[in-house]
């Protein structure tokens, strides 16, 4: 059903993972100069696009955004809704991987830069904590289900 607590929390993981899209994950700054990390690429301050391809990083984004998205309305079937909660837990962590790998590889194109995360580096680790409680909740559930069934 829709209106349950584990919709709340894989509705917050997918909003959460919706905001790494909108903004900078590091930003550097190298002899006065600022350079930003995004999903999309690493910037100048004057908004040009520097060699560095990111476009792996916004292709994760996507995709786990979209798969907790679609976690929610998989309801009906409780053990295909944890088996994917489990798989949105690890993607989330590799997610934490990746952006930090993207951050060593502009620090070593840009050498000597100051480094400055952003606060959408803790985003990742929010998701996973949230996808857990909803997975405890989906557990719940269908143990209830199952000790219903025993009964009859």
């Amino acid at each position: 059903m829709l209106q349950r607590s584990q919709t709340l929390f894989l509705l917050g993981a997918f909003v959460l993972s919706m905001i790494l899209l909108t903004g900078p994950l590091a930003r550097f700054t190298l002899d006065g100069n600022e350079f930003v990390l995004k999903h999309s690429g690493i910037f100048a301050a004057e908004d040009e696009k520097t060699a560095i391809a990111t476009w792996p990083l916004t292709i994760y984004f996507v995709l786990v955004a979209v798969l907790a998205f679609l976690n929610i309305f998989f309801y009906k079937n409780r053990m295909r809704q944890m088996r994917i909660s489990v798989f949105l837990i690890l993607l989330y962590a590799g997610m934490v991987g990746m952006m930090f790998y993207y951050v060593a590889v502009a620090k070593n194109q840009l050498e000597g830069a100051l480094i400055v995360h952003q606060w959408r580096f803790v985003v990742p680790p929010i998701c996973m904590i949230l996808i857990y409680l909803a997975f405890r909740r989906i557990r719940r559930d269908e143990l209830l289900v199952k000790a219903y069934d025993r009964i009859r």
